[in-house]
């Protein structure tokens, strides 16, 4: 007979079973399971993983879901199965109202949601058992919720008899027959949670992590007593021979589950269009609209582009997600909130004349192909960043616009790592906080966020074993091991948007996310792509918040210049030879994408002063490029120290402006296109083959069609041709699209037209918006030599991020109270509306903070002038203020500080020092070594020198003989300075290195010939201290 297994749970059920999709249905095909329904505890996040691994297994698919009904105050779990179409929604709007609402649902929910749903119920942990045996009034409690449920379902109710390798449950005949009386049809079940057996121990570990309670203490031991392993075939016949009918019921419940998921089909939003007037005409009237107003005349060439565009998106449908993008950007605009494209949506004219991307793709020459074209299996994305601090009230916006109900963010699963593994399962294993803290201390850091496919056959947890090993601590690793990529819990995807053309939980289910206060798919982007829904990108991005900072500030200065800060930003001049110079001199610390010692060593190598050039430096300085050897090649010709050689001269127009070499994804198009005849369509068809390595028959098709193109086009040689190609296809692993470039150098450029010309207040939003690549130390620093002063936060002058003051004319930067260790942010509203206070008793009176706020206060001198350091303190110990804690022993005094304690005492509360700068403290030590500056130890090339500074990056790196070297960025008051590492040196130094300094460096400067960067080569470090 054809068997099904009715109440299967995959790691989908959250910590609640070992299996994959995908091992279950494998599972099934080999014990010969004709069909399987997966019944996942509130989630149906495994749903189409499910529903795809049956398909290729050959076995029938059934969609359920396990959640909590409550009937009179008593809740418990119940099963459902999906029949078609509109089962599959029910279950979907059963699984969004459990995690939105995050309750149970109740028999008038069922019977609002019973269409197209079987309901399975009698199962271990169900609520008819968690009633029946308990009180006589409750089991008649339980006869009553067995009658509601078959008024409800009708013929589509059943009761599981449920029977494991141990036995039948408890009292089986006695609830059979009440069953029996109310005729309700049995079925044969059994919960599976694992495979094997075997696999018990870890379950029982897996339920412990769940439960959070070591092994030994787990609540329902009962339950944990039970085999859930999967039975086979035989097993399973022979525990249900006395109940036949059972076992032909799974055949009856199986014909009757039919679920198709709509896989492949797409799901477009609709656009509010006015007049009702359709989608298409209403975006080219946009477009054209748009047209005018940039460019005032519309060419041929332009009507062109534009007709060829919009018939594509016509074609595949795309038009409300223009029509969408153009919208939520303008009511950015409208709140003046700071955004820019990323990605290849920037390819597109229609993009570009509805305000929705920034570059021009006529004047860059960029193909709208390599964005949209009938080719693409799937729909691309619109990516836009947003400044980060307010893409809250964007995300509001559409939600609001385009209807709650048919918005949701993306959800993500965030698996276990090898940390988050070991950490887990060694509280399991009822380890104390100290040494589970320890262990995965020891954990290399290159694993430590690192998933399964990335760390290959390297074993993560190597550095716990080895001889004399606790058994315990084997036993933990191998835990961990074995949960590896397991989900942990559901998250929300940074930026990406959802907005369907119904109800979303209709089709796929949400939950909703308590700290960011919207809701979320249970799907990730590959599972809503799969089911066709079409998503947005907004994604929050520092740089931007950066820049609105800088721009609203200096529109409030020039308000009759500029009517909004977008103007600001959008007059900034692409010639500004000051800015060219910060650019070029690579003094760019702090700027969007451009501040990293890479980066910046790029900069300088290739002399950028414009957009342009910084185009060139974002694609060049990439892995594959920098591997390669590409990079040097291109400084090298760029320089004209090497001759620029093509290898035919068709492609010389085409690599022209990239000094011989591909440098982005369009070029890969243009060869393909212009040399080898292929439609701007197979290009790109061919451009995501290489970079996905597609080595099967459409590659093979692509590469002959390029091959004899490029012979009967250009006349180029046969051997030519497969160089060209192969030149390509090394290409297409690290390729950059020229479209994203071209937007992210922009954005580059404005933060460095803002550093140079108003440094005060650019340095002020870096620092108040927590930096971007490097540490708040290494901004301070920057500032410091940018010759601007930092003070530390200040009850009359702070606000809550930092903030800059003119008092006599020169701008001073002001720590954000936000940063005192302790002071909440009612204190911090307080002390802003209160002020100014003129003296501590003031504040203390006016404000009325807890003790310890007023302590941290003090302590990081936010009363400068009203008081010093010690008289407060000695001051406020004995007044009455909340927070009876008496910490105080400081004599009263007027006499301030040194700077050595306050550095002290601001490094408690503000987790850093501005009295002092680190080097500061050791001036005596680096004086005494005849220590020079980085800007001084580039003028002795070839000498030996000693060198003091703070580490700014650190990076660890293998050379060609495997041997880890070192590369230290190390920075002072004027500048930084490369120092390398050799294998040697580097095992010497390993755990100085670790650490952020102040470091004494002895080594020598060289010069390399090729790259021309300078550089100081380490023959000792040391920890100043």
């Amino acid at each position: 007979m054809n068997l099904a297994y009715l109440r299967t749970h995959s790691y989908y059920s959250l910590l609640e079973s070992l299996l994959s999709p995908e091992d279950l249905a494998l599972t099934a095909q080999e014990f010969d399971i004709h069909a399987l329904a997966l019944t996942d505890y509130q989630y149906l996040t495994g749903a189409i993983e499910f529903y795809e691994a049956c398909l290729q297994a050959g076995v029938k698919p059934i969609l359920g879901l396990e959640i909590d009904l409550t009937y009179h105050g008593h809740t418990g779990r119940i099963g459902f199965l999906a029949k078609d179409k509109e089962g599959w929604s029910n279950l979907s709007r059963l699984s969004s109202i459990t995690l939105v609402d995050n309750r149970s649902i109740d028999c008038d929910t069922l019977h609002a949601h019973r269409a197209g749903l079987i309901c399975t119920l009698g199962g271990k942990n169900g609520l008819f058992r968690e009633l029946f045996f308990n009180t006589p009034a409750e089991l008649k409690l339980s006869q009553h919720l067995l009658s509601d449920l078959k008024t409800i379902f009708d013929q589509d109710c059943f009761f599981e008899i449920q029977r494991y390798a141990n036995g039948p449950l408890k009292n089986e005949q006695a609830v059979i027959q009440i069953a029996r009386q109310l005729d309700l049809p049995l079925v044969a079940s059994q919960n599976i949670h694992y495979r094997d057996p075997k696999d018990h121990a870890l379950f029982q570990t897996l339920s412990a992590i769940r439960q959070n309670k070591p092994i030994a203490q787990q609540l329902k031991k009962d339950r944990l007593s039970l085999p859930l392993h999967f039975p086979t075939r035989a097993d399973f016949l022979h525990r249900f021979q006395d109940y036949p009918d059972a076992l032909t019921n799974l055949s009856h419940i199986v014909d009757r589950c039919n679920v198709d998921l709509p896989i492949g089909q797409t799901h477009f939003p609709t656009f509010p269009t006015p007049d009702g007037v359709s989608q298409s005409d209403y975006l080219r009237m946009r477009a054209y609209g748009g047209a005018k107003r940039i460019y005032h005349q519309i060419t041929p060439e332009i009507k062109a582009r534009l007709d060829q565009e919009l018939a594509i998106i016509s074609e595949m449908g795309y038009e409300p997600i223009f029509l969408i993008m153009e919208d939520v950007l303008e009511q950015t605009r409208h709140l003046g909130i700071p955004t820019s494209s990323r990605g290849s949506a920037a390819s597109s004219l229609v993009a570009h004349v509805l305000n929705i991307t920034s570059p021009d793709p006529i004047a860059l020459n960029l193909y709208f192909e390599r964005f949209l074209n009938p080719a693409r299996k799937k729909p691309p994305d619109i990516d836009t960043d947003i400044a980060s601090h307010r893409r809250d009230e964007v995300i509001k916006y559409v939600f609001e616009k385009y209807h709650p109900d048919q918005v949701a963010m993306v959800g993500t699963i965030n698996r276990y790592r090898p940390k988050s593994a070991l950490v887990d399962v060694a509280k399991a294993y009822g380890l104390d906080p100290a040494t589970v803290r320890q262990l995965s201390n020891k954990l290399p850091s290159s694993f430590t966020y690192r998933s399964i496919p990335e760390v290959d056959s390297a074993d993560p947890f190597s550095s716990l074993l080895g001889e004399g090993v606790n058994p315990i601590i084997k036993d933990i690793v191998n835990d961990a091991k074995a949960i590896l990529d397991m989900p942990r819990h559901l998250s929300v995807h940074p930026g990406g948007i959802v907005i369907a053309p119904f109800p979303i939980k209709d089709l796929i289910p949400i939950m909703h996310s308590t700290s960011l206060g919207v809701n979320h798919t249970q799907y990730d982007l590959l599972g809503i792509e799969k089911l066709g829904m079409v998503k947005i990108d907004l994604l929050g991005v520092r740089g931007l918040t950066v820049l609105g900072e800088v721009a609203e500030q200096i529109q409030s200065w020039h308000q009759k210049e500029y009517q909004n800060s977008f103007q600001v930003l959008e007059q900034i001049p692409q010639d500004d030879s000051k800015t060219a110079i910060t650019i070029s001199t690579a003094k760019t610390i702090g700027c969007f994408q451009v501040e990293s010692p890479g980066m910046r060593a790029t900069l300088r190598e290739i002399g950028a002063k414009s957009v342009e050039d910084i185009m060139t430096a974002l694609a060049l300085y990439r892995p594959g490029p920098l591997r390669g050897g590409l990079r040097d090649a291109f400084v090298r010709r760029f320089r004209e120290e090497e001759a620029v050689i093509h290898i035919h001269e068709s492609l010389e127009d085409l690599l022209s402006e990239t000094q011989g070499v591909i440098l982005y994804q369009e070029q890969v198009l243009r060869i393909a296109h212009e040399l080898g005849g292929l439609s701007i369509a197979q290009a790109d068809l061919l451009r995501r083959a290489m970079s996905h390595f597609d080595a099967g028959n459409v590659m093979d098709t692509l590469r002959e069609n390029f091959i004899t193109g490029a012979i009967h086009r250009k006349a180029v040689p046969f051997e030519t041709a497969e160089r060209i190609w192969e030149m390509m296809a090394a290409f297409a692993g690290y390729g950059f699209p020229k479209a994203h470039a071209a937007s992210y150098a922009q954005l580059a450029w404005n933060s460095a037209w803002c550093k140079t010309h108003y440094p005060a207040e650019f340095m002020c939003a870096v620092l108040g918006f927590g930096g971007g690549y490097y540490s708040q130390r290494v901004y301070l620093m920057e500032a410091r030599r940018l010759g601007l002063k930092v003070n530390p936060p200040h009850v009359n002058h702070s606000n809550e991020r930092f903030r800059t003051i003119y008092p006599n004319g020169l701008p001073i930067l002001y720590m954000g109270l936000g940063q005192v260790r302790d002071l909440t942010q009612k204190t911090i509203r307080k002390i802003i509306d209160q002020r100014p206070f003129y003296s501590l008793d003031d504040f203390l009176i006016r404000v009325d903070p807890h003790r310890k706020e007023a302590r941290n206060l003090l302590l990081c001198s936010a009363f400068e002038g009203l008081t010093t350091i010690p008289a407060g303190l000695d001051h406020i110990k004995h007044q009455h203020i909340p927070g009876q804690f008496n910490l105080f022993s400081e004599p009263q005094t007027d006499e301030d500080w040194d700077l050595t304690q306050k550095a002290k005492a601001a490094q408690e509360v503000l987790g850093i020092s501005l009295e002092i700068s680190p080097l500061e403290q050791f001036a005596d030590q680096i004086q005494s070594v005849g220590a020079v500056s980085t800007l001084e130890a580039e003028n002795l090339i070839g000498e030996k020198i000693f060198l003091a500074g703070m580490r700014q990056a650190f990076r660890r790196f293998r050379n060609k003989s495997n041997q880890m070297l070192g590369l230290l960025t190390l920075e002072d008051l004027e500048g930084s300075i490369s120092v390398f590492f050799p294998a040697d040196i580097f095992r010497q130094s390993q755990m100085t290195l670790a650490e952020q300094g102040p470091f004494l460096v002895e080594g020598y400067v060289e010069k390399d010939e090729r790259s021309h960067r300078i550089r100081v080569i380490a023959k000792r470090i040391h920890l100043l201290s």
